[in-house]
């Protein structure tokens, strides 16, 4: 091939000719929009929970990293998310299809998580406990000493309180519940039951006696335990609050109201265990209430190595325990020691 004239000319034309055959195109760089996945979490616990202090509650974390991680959200998507009322968040319009997109990305991640947990081997890392507020502080803890000792490399999280969190989302691995769950991936163990009787301090006694009847009850300072009355079986305590002309106090609190029936501030419902470890006095009123007391766990979770030990371990507990704390059988309800069980 004869080059054209010129030198310089003709190195020109060969840089050209080899920069365009060995140069690379150039790619398009796509803007990651969403940021971090995880973001989606903050947004629906947001738009389940109805606020910012809620979510923080569900996630673990704090008020302040909700609403931040929110406001980055919507920063880089370029849209508002959520609308605040009195009543709490609502998701916007132009939100709602982000809501149903984020929550099968969550049911999908969800159900990868379970499988992988249902497939765990480990015998290390954390396994999330959820129990009632007096079952967890004063039968639970006390009894974790001896999974401690055999198993030190599991870490178990007790999440106290009255609300009922999603094993399906692994809110919990496993939980202690009053009431039998509906759903079909959940498998529940009944281990005990417990009677309902109302209760006073021997100062409330001193000063305005016990009630001997519930027609007596409406001469009485009653202290009301609320969450109590979204539970069916309940009903007849509920009667009770619902005639009353002297609710001193309300609280979704078990603990809360244990403490101010100690102080004599009251009369309130609670287990009999109470007498175990109480100085309170159980009045002699049969509300007919008797609580199962269920083991919770999820079918896809509960086979991984870890999870299997606690809930049997936790159950065994239960059974060595169940003539003495979770049995309606009569017995004493008096007892020395002045800490208290909240239901």
């Amino acid at each position: 091939m004869r080059l054209p004239s010129g030198k310089r000319g003709g190195c020109n034309h060969i840089v050209s000719i080899v920069t365009m055959v060995t140069t690379p195109p150039r790619k398009t760089k796509i803007p990651n929009i969403l940021g971090d996945w995880d973001d989606v979490r903050f947004f629906l616990a947001v738009a389940k929970t109805g606020s910012f202090s809620a979510a923080a509650t569900q996630l673990n974390t704090k008020q302040t990293t909700v609403g931040r991680r929110i406001q980055a959200l919507e920063r880089r998507l370029g849209a508002k998310l959520f609308d605040r009322h009195r009543h709490g968040m609502e998701v916007t319009p132009a939100a709602r299809g982000v809501l149903v997109q984020a929550e099968s990305m969550m049911s999908n991640a969800t159900a990868i998580e379970r499988h992988l947990a249902g497939l765990d081997r480990e015998m290390a890392g954390i396994v999330r406990i959820a129990a009632t507020e007096g079952i967890a502080a004063h039968w639970l803890v006390p009894r974790l000493g001896v999974l401690r000792r055999t198993h030190p490399d599991i870490i178990v999280q007790v999440i106290a309180g009255d609300q009922v969190l999603d094993l399906a989302t692994r809110q919990a691995d496993l939980a202690i519940r009053f009431f039998r769950p509906t759903s079909n991936q959940l498998v529940a163990a009944r281990v005990g039951q417990v009677n309902m009787s109302i209760f006073a301090a021997p100062s409330y006694i001193e000063h305005y006696g016990l009630p001997q009847k519930l027609d007596d009850m409406r001469e009485h300072h009653v202290v009301d335990h609320t969450t109590l009355h979204s539970l069916p079986a309940m009903k007849p305590w509920s009667e009770v609050v619902e005639r009353s002309t002297s609710v001193v106090l309300r609280t979704n609190s078990s603990y809360a109201a244990m403490e101010a029936v100690q102080t004599g501030y009251g009369i309130s419902v609670f287990p009999d265990y109470i007498a175990k470890s109480s100085n309170l006095v159980a009045a002699p009123i049969d509300l007919k209430i008797v609580r199962d007391i269920w083991l919770v766990s999820h079918e896809e979770t509960n086979k991984g190595a870890r999870i299997r030990t606690v809930i049997d371990y936790v159950r065994e507990q239960f059974r060595q325990d169940e003539r003495e704390w979770f049995s309606t059988t009569p017995r004493s309800r008096s007892g020395n020691n002045s800490s208290i069980v909240a239901a």
